[in-house]
């Protein structure tokens, strides 16, 4: 048995292992869950902690998307989770990143032992490379409980400004108490990255050295730049708070239709200036999430063209004959397949269904860490 099947075998395993630690109500709550089938995104397989968030940031997405500004648990419990992944057909135990905090923070009051709880879950049954994104102060004790959970785990503490965070982040903690919890998980071993986004056309670049300086001191080596993204309820609230959205909305490449449209402002020139100034400081900096992922577990990568990332000697190595093993397994018909050094092709006949393909890709691109090109001769 090759590489691939092996790891869909263990895969199954673990499935069934934890379908004998549930009972049937709790098995059709996790198979029901969103978790069980949705598609990973570039950064990882987003895992939600909770419902709503607290924090009411001026510039964030999900209260436009529909969440509300008060959080409730996510109402799986560990297991529940562990079980509704294992059964997504897209993720693949060991390969595919985990990443938590996109759509609330996840070690709010309510939220946070849950939290730890999912991180150390689904680490321990399917050993995903976790990464979790926060603006909350990481305690010793909190640092203990997510080394524990998950030793290698990436920790980005989001930090946008430093001087305007009570119009732009009114219920977070105070940037610079974000950055002494920074300093308390470099102390206890934890893999720090400051994420510098969402990038703020007219104040994030304006304090862009001072953010880095207070970073560099308190430890944090590493940086992750990334844009803003905004629909007109965005805008509306930061010009409600003094900020001049002007510099922002002709960055856009098209207004926002409605308040589910997110559109993402042009800011290139900015992330440059940002990197330059950060690499002159020591800074690694890098242009994705998952790249900080894939370093912060000594990891490979060569799924997009951003990379190479990582370290090229944990680079996976797949034949050929693991491919077509796997197609055959299928039952997919093919009639070639290239391995490259950045990329797999492979050819078919006739057209394949389209969810069928794109769990195909997706696996074969989370195990061999390369892009997948899918082709009709």
């Amino acid at each position: 048995m090759g590489l691939i099947l092996s790891i869909l075998e263990e895969k199954k395993k673990i499935i069934d292992r934890l379908r004998s630690s549930l009972d049937r109500y709790a098995q059709l709550k996790a198979e029901k869950d969103h978790h069980s089938r949705r598609r990973p995104r570039p950064c990882g397989m987003t895992i939600h902690t909770g419902i709503g968030c607290s924090y009411g940031c001026t510039y964030c997405y999900i209260y436009d998307m529909g969440f509300p500004g008060r959080v409730q648990p996510y109402p799986l419990s560990p297991l529940e989770l562990v079980y509704a992944l294992s059964l997504n057909p897209y993720i693949v135990p060991r390969y595919t990143l985990a990443a938590y905090g996109s759509v609330t923070e996840p070690f709010l009051p309510e939220t946070s032992k849950l939290a730890i709880e999912y991180i150390k879950n689904v680490y321990e049954w399917l050993k995903l490379p976790s990464q979790v994104s926060t603006k909350n102060v990481i305690s010793n004790d909190l640092a203990k409980e997510l080394y524990y959970a998950e030793p290698n785990i990436n920790v980005l503490i989001t930090l946008v400004t430093l001087e305007r965070y009570r119009e732009l982040e009114p219920g977070a903690p105070q940037p610079r108490e974000r950055l002494k919890g920074a300093k308390n998980a470099i102390d206890h071993g934890l893999k720090v990255t400051l994420f510098l986004r969402p990038i703020i056309p007219g104040v994030t670049d304006r304090e862009a050295v001072g953010i880095l300086k207070e970073a560099a001191d308190v430890g944090i080596e590493s940086i992750v730049l990334g844009s803003l993204r905004v629909t007109p309820g965005i805008l509306k609230r930061l010009e409600s708070r003094g900020i001049d959205t002007k510099a922002i909305i002709k960055r856009l490449p098209r207004y926002p239709r409605n308040n589910r449209d997110q559109v993402t402002i042009k800011c290139s020139d900015i992330k440059k200036r940002i990197s330059m100034m950060a690499k002159d400081m020591g800074f690694k900096v890098f242009e994705t999430a998952c790249a900080a992922n894939i370093y912060a577990h000594n990891e490979y990568c060569y799924a997009c063209d951003l990379g190479p990332c990582g370290n090229y000697r944990k680079a996976p190595r797949i034949s050929e004959s693991d491919i077509y093993e796997y197609l055959e397994f299928l039952k997919i018909k093919h009639v070639d397949i290239e391995v490259k050094d950045n990329r797999i092709v492979i050819f078919f006949k006739h057209r394949i269904q389209s969810r069928d393909i794109e769990i195909v890709r997706y696996v074969l691109t989370s195990i061999t860490r390369k892009r997948v090109s899918l082709r009709i001769m």
